[in-house]
């Protein structure tokens, strides 16, 4: 199986390592207790728990929700007849216990939080056009960078043809990309991005200034493979094309639409796009050792 060479010059030759929710709020249910021992005053009303006072208890009646003490002593019937009495009549607003006002102030933090995460998507979506831009790297082969693009593995055969719609604007896609099965035929647009990166071993290089400028772009066809394992090429494969980022090898024609060559490795962006010519199917079938054809 053909495959392509990822060859990296660099600037002066080969790109090195160098280059709660808190505390609860009782809202109006300020209890206080009486100093008689009486009962609490919560709000308008007088609640009926607490201390009793020595001594015989005063009757109380009800009347737009105060309590009002009546002289005298109290009898069964008459604090049964209160305790009887509906908790509407005492007019006094509902307010929900300490444990459910903080479940119901969690649950709208909560919602707040994903409200503001669909925003942030949806604001990340709007930066990139909503055109589902990946970002990974590129090298290049053929030409001056070795290797052919004539010899690719989907066998569209020597370049320019009427198969591939990009002309000499092709791509080799890794083998461990994601999205490699049937891959060939498939067009990506690509665009330089001006960042720092790490190659398959670790060195770091700096690409932040290699692009011709943000909005050059160039649309490729997925004609060969990238191979992690390749004996003939075999640390530069190794270096690119294993896995550790997103990987494309390009034509040295469409990478140089984006940066100058003696870069040998930028930053890119891509998103799969129609062909301009509609897609052509490889003429290799897909396989199991063979994934990125076509299936039949």
């Amino acid at each position: 199986m053909a495959a392509s060479k990822s060859v990296v010059l660099g600037k002066s030759g080969v790109a090195s390592a160098g280059d709660g929710v808190g505390g609860g709020d009782h809202g109006s249910m300020s209890c206080v207790v009486q100093r008689g021992g009486a009962g609490r005053e919560c709000g308008a009303g007088v609640c009926m728990g607490g201390v009793a006072a020595a001594g015989p208890a005063a009757p109380r009646r009800w009347r737009h929700g105060v309590a009002a003490s009546l002289g005298g002593s109290a009898t069964a019937s008459a604090a049964a007849a209160a305790a009887a009495r509906p908790a509407a009549l005492l007019l006094r607003p509902r307010v929900l216990p300490t444990t459910a006002r903080r479940r119901f102030c969690l649950l709208s933090l909560i919602a707040a939080a994903l409200s503001s995460t669909l925003l942030i998507a949806t604001t990340a979506s709007a930066d990139d056009g909503g055109g589902g831009w990946r970002y990974g790297r590129a090298t290049f082969y053929g030409s001056l960078g070795g290797g052919s693009i004539d010899t690719g593995s989907c066998m569209y055969g020597s370049l320019p043809n009427g198969m591939v719609s990009t002309g000499t604007d092709i791509a080799a896609l890794s083998d461990t990309a994601d999205d490699y099965g049937g891959s060939c035929g498939r067009c990506y647009e690509v665009q330089c991005n001006p960042t720092s990166f790490s190659d398959g071993y670790g060195n770091h290089i700096d690409r932040t200034s290699p692009c011709y400028g943000n909005s050059s772009s160039v649309i490729v066809t997925v004609t060969d493979t990238c191979p992690c394992y390749y004996p003939a090429n075999e640390y530069s494969n190794r270096r690119w094309c294993c896995g550790d980022m997103y990987h494309m090898d390009l034509s040295s024609q469409a990478f140089s639409k984006l940066a100058d060559l003696g870069w040998g490795v930028i930053g890119m962006r891509f998103r799969v796009v129609s062909c301009p010519g509609g897609f052509q199917p490889s003429p290799r079938a897909a396989t199991s050792d063979f994934p990125a054809g076509t299936k039949k």
